[in-house]
């Protein structure tokens, strides 16, 4: 399973740091934990995100 950084995470989506953190309390993303703590995230699941319709705002 290839997986990426926070860093890597934040940039293929676009989003904050902040950002990050309300989709992994929400639910959108779940990180799993290298034995020294550091958080990845699944190359798969960010797919999955990126591939879904792009949100527009309601007129």
């Amino acid at each position: 399973m290839q997986t990426l950084t926070p860093a890597e995470t934040m940039a293929a989506l676009g989003i904050s740091r902040s950002t990050l953190a309300r989709y992994v309390e929400a639910g959108k993303l779940r990180p799993s934990r290298l034995p020294s703590g550091h958080r990845r995230f699944s190359a798969a699941a960010v797919e999955a995100i990126l591939s879904r319709e792009p949100w527009e705002p309601a007129s």
